[in-house]
């Protein structure tokens, strides 16, 4: 069963959030330089060292999480992986997608970036984010591709009814036909 499971489950990407996703973290390090200059010009080096301080201490924080955000799509499941040493996971199988959104600001629009959601039939809610990626849209359809493309390969239409029912059955559960051998 592991076998068959590795055989379906391709990678396909594996992203982070954009870098311009964390453009008003970059415009506060550019005041933060900015003030540093200005208090070095004015023979204030101690606050110049403080502003460059804060400069360094909000570009780690823009790394950081950047880099502790990972978004994984295969040919079966989205999975967003939040965290380095404690990790939060969220997966949803590609055949159990019911919904998926995109959801983007006026400054996300601009920069081409957006947040897109995914929500399973199992829950009410939206159990995967990707936040900030750049081109959601275009994630959008390419998740949208694979889950029609899961569905099909997965699946097997009924030669009676014409349903499609998983590739394992014996018997088609909507018109009882029996399928020969295996």
């Amino acid at each position: 069963m592991e076998k068959n499971n590795e055989k379906r489950d391709n990678l396909i990407e594996v992203f982070h959030p954009s870098w311009l996703n964390y453009f008003g973290l970059f415009f506060l390090i550019v005041i933060s330089i900015v003030i540093a200059v200005m208090f070095f010009i004015n023979e204030l080096q101690v606050w110049s060292y403080f502003f460059i301080f804060v400069a360094i201490i909000i570009l780690l924080r823009a790394v950081f999480s950047r880099l502790t955000y990972t978004y994984t799509v295969t040919t079966s499941s989205v999975r967003s992986r939040i965290g380095i040493i404690a990790k939060h996971e969220s997966e949803i199988r590609m055949s159990d997608i019911r919904e998926i959104g995109i959801e983007q600001s006026i400054g996300q629009r601009v920069f081409g970036i957006g947040d897109v959601y995914f929500a399973s039939a199992g829950t009410g809610g939206v159990e995967v984010v990707f936040e900030g990626v750049r081109a959601p849209s275009e994630i959008r359809d390419r998740v949208n591709g694979k889950r029609d493309s899961s569905e099909t390969d997965e699946k097997k239409r009924c030669p009676q009814c014409g349903e499609l029912i998983w590739i394992e059955a014996r018997v088609c559960p909507h018109c009882n036909y029996q399928f020969e051998g295996k």
